[in-house]
């Protein structure tokens, strides 16, 4: 189940509308025996060669996601734990304060990352309004009996998440550039069909029911080429909950991680 999952994530309108455009090009140069015989070349460079070096640019931007979203986590645990083990007087009601406003921190992170990028802004102001909390809640500690060395390094913590965040911020609104998309798009279209000759051409060696057989090479070729593309628009945005490969800000772990 999960294969037929994954290969449906990877296949869209996109992918039918192409393949159809390649069988009935492939048809009328067969009907009408026009012949050619295409160098190969020419589909890895103008869209092997760019799509895979998107895909590349965008897992690496993934795993860039992956890294800054651990090291919020690793933050705030430090946060967590200085401000529940540290203090000599600590009130439990503080300890489930604290928990609270990470929860809430974590919770709104989770609605940035999956949000609209047209549409993000209120969600990312909501953000930094719980680092502000949290910021202003460490201070709090002090009558707790907290040092003011744990408060700093707790106020160090939050720095770090927001600069964490902020890296999120940029894989979050940035993508692969506009014209290199545009450009692999246009020739994703056109070379399926400009192709056509050469599959008429390889159609000719074939007689009878076997020419039929020499519709699924176009087929083959525009479902992996199209294939190639979805996948690099998926990792385009980690965050989008899109896809097998993207990043989950999973709440039931986080408050797993808030061990009193």
């Amino acid at each position: 189940m999960r294969f037929f999952k994954d290969f449906y994530y990877i296949t869209n309108f996109k992918t039918f509308f192409v393949t159809f455009l390649a069988i009935c090009a492939t048809y009328i140069c067969i009907t009408y025996k026009i012949h050619a015989d295409l160098p190969l070349a020419l589909v890895s460079i103008a869209i092997i060669f760019p799509v895979v070096f998107a895909i590349n640019s965008a897992y690496a931007r993934r795993e860039q996601g992956l890294v800054s979203l651990a090291a919020c986590k690793g933050f705030m645990y430090g946060f967590y734990r200085i401000a529940v083990d540290h203090p000599k007087d600590m009130d439990p009601k503080k300890a489930l304060e604290c928990k609270k406003k990470i929860i809430d921190l974590f919770t709104s992170l989770k609605r940035f990352l999956e949000s609209d990028p047209e549409e993000s802004a209120s969600f990312a102001k909501e953000v930094y309004t719980n680092i502000k909390m949290l910021s202003l809640f460490s201070k709090t500690l002090l009558a707790q009996g907290l040092h003011g060395r744990s408060v700093s390094r707790m106020l160090v913590f939050v720095t770090r998440f927001s600069i964490a965040f902020e890296e999120m911020h940029m894989i979050f609104h940035y993508r692969t550039p506009i014209g290199l998309k545009a450009y692999g798009k246009i020739f994703l279209v056109v070379f399926p069909v400009l192709y056509a000759p050469s599959f008429a051409l390889l159609a000719s060696n074939f007689s009878g029911l076997a020419v039929y057989f020499s519709y699924l090479i176009p087929t083959l070729y525009t479902i992996i080429l199209v294939s190639l593309d979805n996948i690099q628009t998926q990792l385009e945005n980690p965050f989008d909950q899109f896809g097998s490969d993207d990043i989950r800000v999973d709440m039931d772990k986080i408050d797993q991680m808030l061990i009193p």
